[in-house]
């Protein structure tokens, strides 16, 4: 069982020429869920402590611990909670919860499974099934088949991203195109200038 968040006041979402979502409650929840998952990343990324004086790291694992019993509720009780069930930005922050239950690698699995015919009806997306079918290949200890997993060469402003051990990486970008990401070369690209950023210290003020 677990705690759904209130939902008042909300405005008609075909008023606002969006489709209206079937569990509008259970939407508001995954995004919850998902800001409290997001956060320490992004003080990390801002380079901004924890007011309390927490390892963000530390606080970030026990969050993804604390929310996989609550997503795996979720999805026993209402089924996979795609794009028609709660919206194309909930349907995101699921996967991104999912994502990141890395200590749960039998419920991602189950979740991968699941979510493989709400791609093909067009109510999940195939991109966010690519990064989920990298990460339960790294948990089992297999070749990535999309690139998405990346680890990192060098320090300071020399780093770099590069995938993780590739399944026939000839044919890399076009399994990627197939699933709508951009090709490896910029994906790591990305990566690398982010990374870059992130481990840049700010000046003071700042």
């Amino acid at each position: 069982m677990f705690l759904l968040v209130a939902v008042n006041g909300l405005l008609d979402a075909t008023a606002q020429g969006t489709p209206p979502v079937q569990y509008p409650r259970l939407s508001k929840t995954l995004d919850s869920l998902a800001y409290v998952d997001q956060w320490p990343m992004q003080r990390m990324f801002q380079q901004q402590p924890d007011s309390a004086g927490r390892n963000l790291v530390q606080v970030e694992k026990e969050n993804f611990a604390r929310h996989q019993p609550i997503i795996e509720s979720m999805v026993r009780q209402y089924g996979y909670p795609g794009i028609q069930q709660v919206g194309k930005k909930s349907a995101y922050n699921f996967w991104l919860l999912v994502q990141h239950a890395d200590a749960y690698p039998a419920f991602q699995r189950w979740v991968l499974q699941l979510m493989l015919p709400e791609v093909k009806r067009k109510n999940a997306s195939a991109a966010d099934y690519a990064y989920l079918t990298d990460r339960v290949a790294l948990n089992a200890g297999q070749l990535s088949e999309y690139g998405t997993l990346v680890i990192f060469e060098g320090t300071g402003p020399t780093i770099r991203a590069v995938a993780r051990p590739l399944r026939d990486p000839a044919r890399v970008n076009k399994r990627r195109a197939a699933v709508g990401l951009e090709p490896l070369e910029t994906y790591l690209e990305n990566w690398t200038n982010m990374t870059r950023q992130m481990n840049t210290p700010k000046a003071p003020g700042i």
